[in-house]
């Protein structure tokens, strides 16, 4: 179980990313972001050709789940159940963009995330799913 986030494996989970694009999604173009606890970033990697906008919105699904300490989608569901515009929350970075997902240590707290952008957002997620599982496997 991972109990901390360090910058070197936080750039191991950016290299695993990038391998999954080119064993799984037979080398689209991503970008992966690895943030800590309080949604700082600590390694980012955008493929070449991977859209502009996957810069700021991949950086902003793993800032999202790690200040929430949940997947960017179950907060997506939360503001659709409960009926919240995402204003709510009071940070303009916050997304509900599937793809971000957090790094629980034994104590199920919050110690980072990753997230993943550029393929659709069912992939994104479980790609975002798969560095995380990597991360954990690690330790």
């Amino acid at each position: 179980m991972l109990t901390k986030l360090t910058l070197a494996n936080a750039q191991r989970a950016v290299n695993h990313a990038l391998e999954l694009s080119e064993m799984v999604y037979q080398n689209r173009p991503l970008s992966v972001a690895v943030c800590d606890k309080q949604g700082f970033l600590l390694a980012f990697a955008r493929m070449d050709a991977a859209k502009l906008l996957t810069i700021e919105l991949t950086q902003r699904k793993a800032y999202t789940s790690s200040r929430m300490g949940c997947q960017t989608d179950a907060f997506l569901l939360r503001l659709q159940k409960e009926q919240l515009d995402i204003s709510y929350f009071g940070d303009d970075r916050f997304t509900a963009l599937p793809g971000g997902i957090p790094l629980l240590d034994e104590n199920k707290q919050c110690i980072g995330a990753v997230a993943v952008g550029g393929l659709s957002a069912k992939e994104d997620h479980e790609a975002a799913v798969s560095v995380a599982q990597f991360l954990h496997e690690l330790a």
